[in-house]
């Protein structure tokens, strides 16, 4: 038998729900009144690969800020006539979530109207990893990868699920398994299986049949959440001065959920003790806060850390208390590295075990704020760090990185920024 799945990937249009005629529909209210020409449907579909922003370039070169905002206006307004996932495919999302397997999103759509879609379905915290298309041109096997990358998986240990030709050649050009998805009305299935997909299910029932035996038993990685969740759980029911039963109760859950974690994590029975002393009332994520400095468009400012036995990271620490996160951000790259410099915005707000970091303890959020060198100068050491300089991009795949800080799937996407600052910060 192959290699059993730890995570699945899938497509969204005409894969998870029948919107490529919501697509075409909210295209063509956006681009007809503004050019003044009938569109066929095959001439919105045949643009198809880039996302939203490359059809409407191709189709609308002169009205593209306004055809831009009017087709997500249209998708919005139009997406309540398509309202729901194909029968049967939020009964498979939620049985794989129940196993604990890993569950990303890959789309040429834009971001924009993933988003809307996700929404719509009510499956915004569905997917663990979300990656959108570009109006550049297809991004899949790129997605593909760094999906791989950041959940530090091999290609035969996941599989995507996806409508078209072009999905079978992303997924195998990374050597990844693929599913071609042939229940949709849209889809060609003869087209589809010609490409020669590891399977060919001609219905979501098929694609559960194909799917469920073949799916890795349920990694620690799923437990630990569990245990994580035990013990928040705890944490707040104590914080909100319960009865004294109740208070047995759940001091009870949050010893099992410290002993879960013990024997997931293999800290010390004392340590978590101690750690979940100090914390009182609602139970919250810890705050982790990064600063990008760049320098030019290829290369980042990085530390050596000397309480991870001298790997990479961005500067920064945990949020200290009495400090915003902006001020954190200035103080710890001042501490680490000798320079002054201004936070300037939020780049990304991202949860951990979305990212692939190592197995932790404790829920954490890691906030990555751009900043901009205003004075001082690189110091050969300091108490926290043994070394600080402008790592280029392409010297990243080659560090050891302190992966519990920052992955190599993170600093990439960061690196987007330094080629268009503007674009908005991502959130989980």
């Amino acid at each position: 038998m192959t290699t059993a799945f730890k995570a699945v990937l899938f497509d969204l249009d005409g894969t998870l729900a029948n919107t490529l005629p919501l697509c075409i529909a909210a295209f063509r209210s956006a681009i007809e009144p503004a050019t003044g020409v009938a569109l066929s449907d095959a001439d919105i579909v045949g643009t198809f690969g880039p996302s939203e922003e490359g059809t409407i370039r191709a189709l609308a070169p002169g009205h593209y800020d306004e055809c831009v905002a009017a087709y997500l206006a249209h998708y919005e307004r139009l997406h309540p006539d398509w309202p729901d996932l194909f029968a049967g495919m939020r009964n498979l999302l939620d049985d794989l979530r129940a196993r604990g397997v890993r569950l990303s999103l890959v789309t040429g759509k834009a971001a924009a109207s993933t988003q809307l879609s996700l929404r719509q379905f009510g499956l915004a915290d569905y997917f663990e990893l979300i990656e959108t298309g570009s109006p550049d041109g297809p991004r899949k096997p790129e997605a593909l990868r760094s999906i791989l990358a950041a959940w530090q998986l091999a290609p035969a240990e996941a599989v995507y699920i996806g409508d078209a030709p072009s999905d079978v050649t992303a997924a195998h050009g990374v050597g990844m398994p693929v599913v071609g998805a042939g229940w949709a009305d849209t889809t060609d299935g003869a087209a589809l299986a010609a490409m020669a997909p590891d399977h060919f299910a001609a219905s979501v029932d098929a694609l559960r049949d194909w799917l469920l035996p073949r799916l890795a038993a349920p990694d620690s990685s799923a437990w630990l959440r569990i245990a994580q969740r035990v013990q928040a759980l705890a944490q707040t029911g104590l914080g909100f001065n319960p009865a004294p039963y109740d208070a047995e109760r759940y001091q009870e859950l949050l010893q099992l959920g410290q002993r879960m974690l013990h024997h997931l994590t293999g800290v010390p029975l004392p340590v978590l003790e101690r750690e979940a002393a100090t914390h009182s009332g609602y139970a919250t994520p810890k705050v982790d806060i990064r600063a990008v400095l760049f320098r030019g468009v290829d290369a980042v400012l990085m530390v050596r850390e000397k309480a991870d036995a001298g790997r990479w990271t961005l500067p920064g620490g945990w949020a200290d208390v009495g400090y915003s996160p902006f001020e954190v951000a200035v103080k710890e790259v001042r501490e680490e590295t000798g320079l002054q410099v201004e936070a300037m915005r939020l780049l990304a707000l991202w949860d951990t075990r979305k990212h692939g970091h190592p197995q932790q303890t404790w829920a954490i959020y890691k906030a990555f704020i751009a900043c901009r060198v205003i004075g001082g100068s690189l110091l050969a050491e300091t108490p926290e760090t043994t070394e600080a300089r402008w790592v280029t991009r392409a010297e990243l795949p080659g560090l050891a990185l302190s992966t519990g800080r920052v992955t190599l799937a993170q600093l990439e996407r960061l690196f987007t920024y330094a080629h268009q600052p503007d674009l908005p910060a991502a959130c989980d």
